[in-house]
């Protein structure tokens, strides 16, 4: 299923949004932020299941929350806030949950091993939590051009080794890092997909086919081995529903795999 997200669709009251997005797609992930925070519309969400046939995933909060903080009690506040919004996933019955990796602040340019280590244990603590509630929890790769962990391949892989957490491909920020087809190759971990594209050098959300990112390798990776959701990541709804119609042509009638 081809479904869209928007940072952009937080500032747009929860009902309405829902229903522009039904106009145009069957599923939403929706970002956990601001107005849109999962315990403030999870009856909003209810009856837009109801009512409009949207299906729904989530993406867990970005502002302020670093699962990778070198200071322990961030950290520690980071990861309940993470396990909040899985636990009310369950409670909503929402099967996939992307989270983001840690970023790296303060002392921790010092040794950015760090946070990275960090993340790791923190992924530690947070895979067995969503498994427990049912949820699955898909770990993004991150853009290059900020300061993050896991924007290579090894790195994301480093994280989740050892537990049951799966990949989140991030096809945007892959192709800033020159990971596009280190992270293609495994496509059996994907648990989730953002697509968007760039010039390889900002993480800019464009159109799908706007940009350096090889669209037409990775959507044939994805028809040969990938049988998830993938999200068209927009800067707004008119951009993603162009996407979404070059995503349909070339899963239709884009080469065999």
């Amino acid at each position: 299923m081809i479904g869209v997200a928007s940072p952009l669709f937080c500032s747009t009251p929860f009902p309405r949004m829902a229903e522009e997005v039904a106009e145009q797609f069957d599923l939403w992930e929706v970002l956990s932020e601001g107005d849109h925070r999962l315990d403030l519309v999870r009856e909003d969400l209810s009856q837009a299941r109801e009512t409009l046939g949207l299906r729904f995933q989530v993406h867990v909060p970005m502002s302020d929350v670093n699962i990778g903080s070198v200071y322990e009690p961030m950290r520690v506040a980071s990861v309940d806030e993470v396990k909040k919004v899985i636990a009310t996933c369950r409670e909503l019955d929402i099967a996939v949950v992307t989270v983001h990796p840690g970023f790296v602040n303060g002392i921790a340019f010092l040794d950015r091993s760090r946070p990275l280590a960090v993340t790791r244990r923190s992924i530690q603590e947070l895979a067995p939590f969503a498994e427990e509630h049912g949820v699955v929890m898909a770990v993004e790769n991150l853009p290059a051009n900020i300061n993050a962990t896991c924007t290579r391949t090894e790195d994301l892989l480093s994280v989740v080794e050892g537990t049951t957490a799966g990949l989140c491909f991030d096809m945007g920020h892959a192709n800033t890092a020159g990971e596009v087809d280190s992270m293609l190759r495994h496509v059996a971990r994907f648990r989730n997909v953002h697509l968007h594209n760039n010039d390889g050098q900002w993480d800019q959300h464009n159109v799908i086919d706007e940009g350096t990112a090889d669209l037409g390798k990775v959507v044939s990776a994805l028809r040969a081995s990938y049988s998830g959701n993938i999200v068209i990541e927009a800067t707004d709804l008119g951009p993603g529903v162009r996407s979404k119609a070059i995503l349909e042509r070339l899963l239709h009638y884009g080469p065999a795999p």
